[in-house]
């Protein structure tokens, strides 16, 4: 019987790096956002949406289904340990104490003007690939790109509110916050907290031989490099490629601290 961890939190905030780093481990099995929580979360929606729909699907059948569900997505994994990544876990918390009481749910954040020069810097770093990130109108300007990231509905606005929720919720206790600058400056210490947090013993991992293979993905979504990882970790300084202005204006709002 498989043990189910996940692992949700920011964009580009290290999650993953840490899917790469958990993976070292015979044990775990770990891998890049999917559609897992969305196909969960429409059971609990299409349990609703007919009359007398609940009825034939309560809560009981509903959790049944889940389980199931996250079994049978799981089938090909022999690890008995999965990690499975979200963005969206993190607004599903009551679901996951309900089904999977045990479970942990590992939160990667990052400064958010962090986040926004990583995402610019893809951009930049890309001028003849069109990204399925913006639409033609917001993807004009360095303004346009770094507000739509973070206007409800946006990536970044979206995940940021699932973890505010999430943080303030009688779920946290489910909740481990790893910062990206503690994971790239003490790769150690993260871990071993993060064994204790989910109650399995240590493995010593390689953090000078990391492996990270999805380039058929990021090309696929028009964002070369978005899953790259050096295969030495270490913290290098980051080159600032947002205007101070947009800096500034999403300044201060790390409610994880």
């Amino acid at each position: 019987m498989k043990t189910y961890h996940f692992i949700s939190g920011l964009p580009r905030s290290g999650s993953t790096l840490l899917t790469a780093i958990l993976n070292q481990n015979p044990k775990f099995y770990s891998n890049i956002s999917n559609p897992l929580a969305r196909f969960v979360k429409r059971i609990i929606i299409e349990s609703h949406s007919g009359p007398g729909y609940y009825l034939q699907c309560p809560e009981t059948k509903q959790q049944k289904l889940i389980q199931q569900l996250v079994d049978t997505y799981h089938y090909d994994i022999a690890a008995e340990v999965c990690f499975n990544t979200n963005r969206g876990w993190t607004s599903l918390l009551p679901v996951l104490e309900k089904t999977y009481p045990t479970s942990r749910v590992i939160c990667c954040v990052r400064d958010i003007p962090e986040i926004l020069n990583s995402f610019e810097k893809l951009f930049k770093s890309n001028p003849f690939v069109i990204s399925k990130l913006y639409t033609e109108e917001t993807a004009e300007t360095v303004y346009t790109r770094s507000t739509s990231l973070m206007i409800p509905g946006g990536m970044v606005r979206d995940a940021y509110d699932s973890l505010k929720e999430a943080i303030t919720g009688p779920q946290k206790y489910m909740l481990m916050i790893i910062e990206y600058k503690h994971l790239t400056n003490k790769p150690e210490e993260t871990m071993r907290a993060l064994y204790n947090f989910i109650g399995e013993p240590y493995y010593q991992h390689d953090f000078n031989n990391l492996e990270s293979n999805w380039e058929a993905y990021d090309h696929e979504v028009g964002i070369p490099g978005l899953h790259r990882i050096r295969r030495k970790l270490e913290n290098k300084s980051t080159e600032i490629v947002l205007p101070p202005d947009i800096w500034q204006q999403f300044s201060d709002l790390e409610v994880w601290r």
